[in-house]
């Protein structure tokens, strides 16, 4: 596994930026369906402000994953309980433990094109049965580039009807669809779901 060197030297900038955001509501909406000391696992958790932060405070048990190790230093400093930090990605990640929750908040859009298909059974396989998942995507099929803080960042999506398709294949029901999803801490998002592992 690579470090991943974009978000390595932004991880200051990130950190000053996120680390006085409030939650975004979606996601505290979506921890409100949550059991209680329900095990997630945060993919691309980046400095771990402000989502691991806030499912710790709500008395979870938090994985994070991420590829950057400059973001997990952060996050680790945070010191969170019941927390813990990975360095890797969705595909280089194992473990025995299926999640009650699973959140991507801007994190599967840095997955190559190539391997967008991929992320759906990789999820299904971490999640129990009855488990929720909730990511922000693009929408519509192909790759871009963009600019945040001065490095370039690379981009990839499915159409929006082909995601929903490969959830369904994978044994998930979608319970929120929202395209042009938009919110006063984050701004806009082509595309919110979330979806519940149903076998």
């Amino acid at each position: 596994m690579t470090p991943d060197a974009p978000y390595d030297k932004i991880a200051d900038r990130w950190s000053v930026c996120r680390d006085r955001s409030p939650i975004n509501p979606c996601i505290a909406d979506f921890a409100a369906r949550l059991p209680e000391g329900a095990y997630v696992l945060d993919v691309g958790c980046g400095t771990g402000s402000p989502v691991a932060a806030y499912l710790c405070g709500r008395g979870f048990r938090v994985t994070g994953l991420d590829p950057s190790p400059r973001m997990l230093e952060k996050a680790e400093a945070l010191a969170l309980p019941n927390a813990e930090f990975i360095l890797g990605g969705l595909f280089d990640f194992r473990t025995r433990r299926q999640f009650d929750a699973v959140i991507a908040f801007d994190s599967l859009w840095h997955i190559a094109h190539d391997d967008q298909k991929k992320i759906y059974p990789a999820i299904a396989a971490l999640l129990k049965k009855g488990g929720l998942f909730l990511f922000t995507h693009g929408n519509r099929d192909g790759e871009v580039t963009g600019e945040m803080f001065g490095e370039r960042f690379r981009y990839s999506a499915l159409d929006a009807d082909e995601v929903c398709s490969l959830l369904e294949e994978n044994g998930f029901e979608v319970l929120l669809r929202r395209e042009k999803f938009k919110e006063a801490i984050t701004g806009e998002r082509d595309l919110l779901i979330v979806t519940r592992k149903t076998r």
